[in-house]
């Protein structure tokens, strides 16, 4: 699984309870290396690193997502969700590394949103049909 373009991605980790580190609420961090499925590792700003398996670990999805789930949905959300979704989705455009950790920031204390910005670290995989092409 060794994907080495996700380096540097700033996530989002939910510790499954009773994991090594004890932690109850989720951890902003950046993943600095991914061997496998169970074995991500993630450095956190305040010191420190620790692995983690990849269903605990969450990123944040393509703005370009974002943007079409609001337009299509944001009438019907909750206010603050909405609120925190368009300032996730403008703090992915502005692109910094403080900016995406502040957007993940948000997602954290907004659990009503999460499933809107947030994916997991590896997507399962989707089967596509392919169209069969005349010749």
């Amino acid at each position: 699984m060794k994907n080495e373009n996700l380096n540097g991605t700033p996530v989002l980790v939910k510790p499954v309870p009773g994991n090594d580190t004890g932690q109850a609420t989720a951890l902003i961090g950046v993943l600095t290396y991914t061997r496998s499925a169970s074995e991500n590792y993630v450095r956190f700003p305040g010191g420190g690193e620790a692995y983690y398996h990849a269903n605990e670990i969450s990123q944040l999805k393509d703005k370009q997502k974002v943007f079409n789930d609001l337009n299509k949905n944001g009438s019907s959300m909750e206010i603050a969700d909405f609120k925190a979704m368009y300032k996730v989705m403008l703090l992915q455009d502005r692109g910094t590394s403080q900016a995406l950790i502040a957007a993940l920031a948000i997602a954290r204390d907004n659990p009503g949103m999460q499933d809107r910005v947030l994916e997991p670290l590896i997507p399962q995989q989707r089967q596509e049909i392919d169209t069969a092409v005349g010749r």
